[in-house]
């Protein structure tokens, strides 16, 4: 006779394994399950895994939930609700679709009677066996307020888009997500206040509409993955800072291969950059912009306590691919010296530790350039980047990050400005621009809900380079990352910049920033997103209150 207890078990069985084929599309960044990873992170819910290098497969962040869940009884009930939300959006609970167009697997309709209850609203859905595909509306309304002693503005933005995402014969994801939006009404200055929008050209140089993408093409067998794809990448341990990769450029077309067994993983990418434009208005047809390439390694060892990686990079421009560089297995620092020495190499380490129980430590550290002999002589070529963080997530639904982060002066520069660490005029990195100091603290509270109440403080240093009236450059304190040491040029008027540097020399710029925010899911798919920020600048402070609705995340 089939027992009570075996029928349970068997029935967990199928509910924690009713989706047993990979889903081998990235999960992007900005979705909100990477704010619970972190807390799952530091309550040691993730052995031999990871954060210093996003995006996640979905497939990856799957097996991380199902892991938790085999160990649920140890988290809070708010933890348990929020593990709830996301296994059923990543498919490990079951949770009912509402389609606009059928499918085989999907017909449940959408109009008119499940628009606005908590089924998971698609355009089409189909999921069976080793293939799957998902078809999404996107959407959101961006209202954004700013008052300070002397005036005030409001801005509105909306947008519209669609995603595309699954899985092909269990070896080929997909993702694509095109997105267009439009300033409603207000002050268009005001809306570069979300660092997304900075990153549409027509919207930023042509006063035009906000339009985006991202896309990727994923191969994998066994250990080997190909990826081919435009999508934002962070690289790098810590809490705000990404040294070796951040989302402050835009999202960055590459070519990707890596090899994954257990606990050891290695990444090789080649990456298409942007080159710098003096005049930010040179688009279309008559523009001139230099062709510009990355190539990096990433070398991953994972135990259970952490995790420690070795990074190098290359940056070259004005000519085609560099055959060496494509080598997926060499060290590209040596290299760049037997190539004549003509182009950028940085290298770094990264590593996190969680040394007991709802801790961790997390650092990454930059190497740009240095001169052994010359080590703390304040030598203009020793340039170097960190962060150290150190994350404490409490049982009693709360974490608490604090981080410090350093860039010294001419870090990410060189003697040729378009082979500086940027892209499209951005930093590639950190969020420091060079000659830089950052303390931040960040507490979140977990109440039930995707969105934690989270509270970030952070308090900036940095030394800008010093200017004249008229816009000419008179003190070169090494704080752009474009303006590398300058030699001598009588014939320019330059008479040459110091070889040794101050740290935080120059026009120091002090900036402190406090911000509250919170979200609710009214229903599956809207979420409301309410945030305060207070921010000075050498004394000179702004308000901005903002609320964002979003259909789907993106």
């Amino acid at each position: 006779m089939f027992k009570k207890q075996n029928f349970l078990l068997l029935a967990l069985f199928f509910i924690l394994n009713h989706q047993l084929f990979a889903q081998l599309e990235d999960v992007p960044i900005s979705n909100s399950v990477y704010n619970y990873l972190l807390r799952l992170e530091s309550l040691g819910f993730m052995p031999h895994k990871s954060l210093s290098n996003l995006p996640l497969q979905k497939n990856e962040i799957i097996a991380i939930l199902k892991n938790t869940e085999q160990q649920k009884d140890l988290l809070s009930t708010s933890d348990q609700n929020i593990l709830n939300i996301y296994e059923k959006e990543f498919g490990i609970l079951p949770e009912q679709e509402s389609v606009l167009f059928y499918s085989e697997t999907d017909s449940l309709q959408l109009i008119p009677n499940n628009i606005f209850n908590n089924t998971d609203k698609l355009i089409y859905r189909y999921n069976q066996g080793p293939n799957s595909v998902e078809f999404r509306p996107l959407g959101s309304l961006d209202l954004i307020q700013s008052n300070n002693k002397d005036s005030s503005s409001k801005v509105g933005v909306g947008t519209l888009g669609l995603r595309l995402n699954g899985t092909i014969s269990n070896s080929l994801g997909f993702y694509l997500q095109a997105t267009n939006g439009r300033r409603i009404f207000g002050d268009k200055n005001l809306a570069s206040y979300n660092p997304e929008y900075e990153k549409s050209i027509k919207f930023t140089r042509l006063n035009s509409d906000i339009d985006l993408t991202q896309s990727h093409v994923t191969y994998q067998n066994d250990w080997f993955r190909a990826k081919i794809g435009r999508e934002e990448q962070q690289l790098g341990a810590g809490l705000n800072q990404r040294v070796f990769m951040s989302t402050v450029s835009p999202p960055m077309d590459a070519v990707t291969l890596s090899a994954i067994f257990g606990n050891f993983r290695y990444d090789y990418s080649l990456v298409s950059l942007i080159g710098y434009v003096g005049n930010k208005d040179e688009t279309g047809f008559n523009a001139r912009i230099p062709s510009k390439y990355l190539n990096y390694h990433v070398f991953s060892i994972l135990p259970s306590w952490g995790e420690i990686s070795f990074w190098d990079a290359i940056i070259y421009s004005d000519r085609g691919l560099e055959l060496a560089y494509l080598n997926p297995l060499t060290f590209l620092k040596s290299l760049e010296h037997q190539l004549h020495d003509r182009d950028n190499s940085l290298m770094g380490l990264d590593w996190t530790i969680r040394p007991f129980g709802n801790f961790q430590i997390k650092s990454s550290f930059l190497l740009d350039d240095i001169i052994i002999e010359k080590i703390g002589t304040g030598y203009w070529s020793n340039k170097t980047a960190f962060n150290i963080a150190a994350i404490n997530s409490f049982k009693s639904n709360f974490d608490l990050g604090i981080e410090y982060a350093r860039v010294e002066p001419y870090t990410f520069s060189h003697f040729n400005y378009q082979d500086a660490y940027t892209n499209d005029s951005l930093l590639i990195g950190s969020n420091l621009l060079p000659n830089s100091e950052q303390f931040s603290l960040l507490f979140n509270y977990w109440w039930g809900q995707r969105y934690p109440i989270s509270l970030k403080v952070s308090y900036t240093l940095h030394g800008a380079n010093v200017y004249d009236s008229t816009g000419k450059l008179i003190k070169n304190v090494g704080g752009d990352p474009f303006i590398s040491i300058r030699n001598p040029d009588p014939g320019n008027g330059i008479p040459g910049d110091s070889y040794t540097v101050t740290f935080l020399d120059g026009d120091l710029q002090k900036t402190l920033s406090l911000e509250l925010s919170a979200g609710y899911s009214v229903f599956n798919n809207l979420n409301l997103i309410l945030s305060y920020q207070y921010l000075s600048l050498n004394s000179n402070y702004n308000n901005y209150l903002r609320f964002f609705i979003s259909l789907n995340e993106f």
